[in-house]
């Protein structure tokens, strides 16, 4: 009987092996992870044109597209598993703390191979002062993907009504030519009460972190750090006069001095938003969002005003390959496509945020306008830019990456060191305690040092190293 009920089985297994066709066997594909952070919009430009569009070029691969919060902390637990992102969007204020816990794939493996390399006009390409950041012991271990930008957001329609207010004294728009004192001179003036007192235009404001401290501290002809990159000079004479500059052109009941307000409607970007702000300092990225939440505001973006020195403090984001890739060749073709001219100015059309880290790209007729962001529902993510509208938006970016003519040298410039993020943080500190607290500027910044070189000479006892010996 069991054997009956066997060769009936196998007679019905038989039967239904023919009539039923085989379920289709996948077909594996060669894989890279590709890790991100950003807003849910941003998938269009990072998943749908990169990843899709590299998976297009490259039948055969698939592309693992994650977007990622935290993503600092998710690429140093990643480490610590001994695993990673094959392809890593990178902050270069993290990168020479990633290059030196191992975590990226040294380039010039790739960047000089005869066959999938970068010539020495593509190199050149690249903003000279994030290129030169980049190069640590000899090694690149990233490519630069866009060069964000601190700027002179300014309200055209208060300087139009104060000029019409004030014929024997106008006030011209800011440019390049500007110093402190003309800044500080448009503040005061902007700067207007209502008969009972309260203040009803403020003159400027910028949110309390570390860039706007930079970039006075380099305009004052100091800088963050000795070569070594172990022992900072924020608290240096320069140092002291740029934050001490930065306090006084603040109004003494500027909500930023308002523990609180930082991110309610009293924060310097609403306030220019609506109107009751004459200039912001703000970096690149605030364009397309002052266009969305108010259309029909009147502004304008110049390069920063000048101390004794033209600088402008910048940032980049970068595209690296984990040192746990298994792929890395097939990653370097990756981030080498997505920073070429073309893909760059993609991601300038995208998403304005920042101009591409590629000279020719920001001195091209395509950059001078943008389509935008719009969502398949039609929901207007980033606004497009007219070409009309150029030199009031954008035409300030090339400031920073132009020679200049009497000195030769670019007034932008990167700060980045092995301990950049423990500085920036230290600073942001230092400015609330300056801004709010009163707290002496020298007294502010001396704190700084302390705190930092501790952090310094922790993590050279863990590793066995001595303490620096500082003056």
């Amino acid at each position: 009987m069991k054997v009956s009920i066997a060769l009936i089985l196998g007679i019905v297994l038989s039967t239904l092996a023919v009539l039923i066709p085989p379920a289709a066997v996948p077909v594996e594909s060669d894989t890279l992870t590709m890790a991100v952070w950003g807003m849910p919009f941003e998938d269009r430009l990072f998943r749908d044109g990169y990843a899709r569009g590299f998976e297009d070029l490259n039948p055969g691969w698939s592309i693992n597209y994650q977007r990622q919060t935290q993503i600092v902390e998710k690429y140093n637990a990643w480490h610590v598993q001994q695993r990673g992102a094959d392809v890593m969007r990178v902050g270069i204020d993290s990168y020479h703390a990633f290059v030196d816990k191992g975590m990226l794939t040294p380039l010039n493996q790739f960047i000089h191979d005869p066959e999938v390399g970068l010539s020495e006009a593509e190199i050149a390409d690249y903003f000279p002062q994030i290129w030169r950041q980049l190069q640590l012991g000899g090694e690149i271990y990233a490519l630069p993907s866009d060069n964000a930008q601190y700027g002179l957001y300014y309200n055209r329609t208060v300087f139009d009504a104060w000029n019409a207010a004030h014929p024997d004294a106008p006030i011209d728009y800011p440019t390049s030519g500007w110093t402190w004192d003309d800044l500080e001179r448009a503040a005061n003036l902007l700067t207007t009460k209502h008969e009972r007192g309260r203040t009803v235009q403020y003159g400027i404001m910028f949110d309390l972190w570390a860039w706007p401290f930079m970039a006075f501290l380099r305009q004052a002809g100091g800088t963050c750090w000795d070569e070594a990159g172990t022992t900072t000079r924020v608290n240096s004479p320069e140092g002291v006069e740029a934050l001490t500059y930065l306090v006084s052109i603040i109004p003494e009941d500027a909500p930023i001095k308002a523990i609180g307000l930082a991110d309610s409607a009293a924060s310097p970007a609403q306030l220019f938003k609506v109107g009751s702000l004459a200039m912001l300092l703000d970096g690149s990225w605030r364009a397309p969002n002052l266009e969305l939440d108010n259309p029909d505001l009147d502004y304008a973006i110049a390069p920063l005003p000048h101390g004794r020195e033209r600088a402008v403090v910048s940032g980049s984001v970068l595209w690296a390959i984990s040192s746990h890739s298994e792929e890395p060749r097939k990653a370097w073709e990756m981030i080498k496509w997505m920073t070429n001219r073309e893909q760059s100015l993609r991601y300038w059309d995208a998403l304005r945020v920042a101009p591409p880290a590629r000279i020719s790209v920001v001195q091209s007729e395509a950059f001078r306008s943008t389509p935008g962001l719009v969502t398949e529902d039609g929901v207007v993510r980033v606004p497009p830019m007219r070409r009309e509208q150029y030199p009031l938006r954008a035409a300030w970016l090339e400031y920073a990456i132009t020679p200049d003519p009497q000195t030769g040298r670019r007034p932008g410039f990167v700060e980045a060191s092995r301990y950049q993020m423990d500085l920036q943080s230290a600073i942001t500190n230092a400015l609330v305690a300056a801004v709010r607290d009163g707290v002496d500027p020298k007294a502010a910044l001396d704190r700084v040092a302390a705190e930092v070189h501790a952090i310094i000479d922790r993590d050279r006892a863990a590793k066995g190293l001595p303490a620096i010996r500082r003056d």
